[in-house]
């Protein structure tokens, strides 16, 4: 008789939220959280905390109520209901017992802890002007358990570049959880070391991760692995970033994420007229809803990117779906799905 292979009950994954996450959460839930991880054997992607409301779990096959037992339900029957008290003292905690003095990240809406991992706040704003002056009243957060897949872009990189004409300017397209962030992450990683396999040899890469999610800094440290020749601008905006990073840095190419406000197509632009290289992301599903938004559409009409690279997760988050040449639309790759 076939038996089941067990999962085992201590993954990386489990291992790193318990050492990066958990010192972060307040003792009471700290302890149920602890009894949900060894029962399910492996890590969650989300942590939901609402005042008022149940604790939630999320990984890849949907979302899942906790228990007073540290148990794992689909049905809110004895569900664990988090406090408003229990949200302050985890905020707290992330913050290092001083949250004014990550006032300038709170106002903003999110925490960056160490390891990478991402926390959303909402609540009430405190407005100055039209500008968000901070978030008191904290009634939510969305602790985003970070991971790093390194070889997630191998299928990409010999379309984005090769050794005649380096580097292509590059659109990575992708609906929201699909792993284009992971993804701009393992290209800029192998463009800095350099993939002897790929014809790389290793050249300088600027970010500008304005919401701190590509290199992931904390107290001015990337927390993932984005090459020994990159450098990171951490929490400026776009339009600002890459072209302080052009002045100062002088790198060969410029990594970025999600562009689509207004501005981002100019500086784009004075980045290419310096002869610098750009790859970046858009949310999007795909080119006909891109051509609705006005922004992106005349990037598009404009031919300034050589690749699009399409993205979902019919194969799991980081699924390939598609790479186009952004000259002639011809489809370079499709995926078999």
């Amino acid at each position: 008789m076939k038996t089941e292979e067990k999962k085992p009950l201590f993954t990386a994954d489990t291992q790193k939220m318990q050492d990066d996450i958990l010192e972060y959460i307040c003792s009471d839930i700290r302890t149920i959280l602890k009894k949900a991880i060894i029962k399910k054997g492996y890590g969650f992607e989300e942590i939901r905390m609402r005042a008022g409301k149940p604790l939630l779990v999320e990984d890849y096959s949907g979302s899942s109520y906790v228990t007073r037992q540290g148990c794992l339900s689909k049905s809110p029957v004895d569900c664990l209901i988090v406090t408003q008290d229990q949200i302050m003292r985890t905020l707290s905690l992330m913050s290092e017992n001083s949250v004014y003095a990550y006032q300038d990240e709170i106002k903003n809406g999110f925490i960056t802890l160490k390891g990478g991992h991402r926390v959303g706040i909402a609540g009430k704003a405190v407005m100055d002007g039209q500008a968000v002056k901070n978030i008191k009243d904290v009634s939510s957060l969305n602790i985003r358990i970070s991971k790093e897949i390194k070889g997630c872009s191998d299928t990409v990189i010999n379309f984005i570049h090769n050794e005649k004409c380096g580097v292509f300017n590059t659109l990575i397209i992708s609906p929201p959880q699909c792993g284009k962030t992971t993804m701009l992450r393992d290209i800029a990683l192998k463009l800095s070391n350099g993939e002897p396999q790929y014809g790389i040899t290793g050249i300088k890469v600027g970010i500008i991760d304005e919401r701190s999610e590509i290199a992931a800094c904390y107290k001015g440290i990337p927390q993932y692995d984005v090459g020994i020749r990159t450098d990171v601008l951490d929490s400026c905006p776009k339009t600002v970033g890459m072209l302080m990073m052009l002045r100062s840095m002088s790198p060969r190419v410029i990594i970025t994420d999600e562009i689509g406000n207004k501005g981002d197509r100019d500086a784009i632009l004075q980045v290419l007229n310096a002869g610098i290289k750009v790859i970046t992301s858009v949310h999007g599903y795909d080119m006909s809803e891109l051509k609705c938004r006005k922004e992106i559409r005349d990037i598009l009409e404009e031919k300034i990117f050589e690749r699009l690279v399409i993205l979902d997760n019919s194969k799991g988050p980081g699924t390939v779906r598609k790479i186009m040449d952004g000259l002639t639309m011809e489809v370079l790759f499709e995926n078999d799905a």
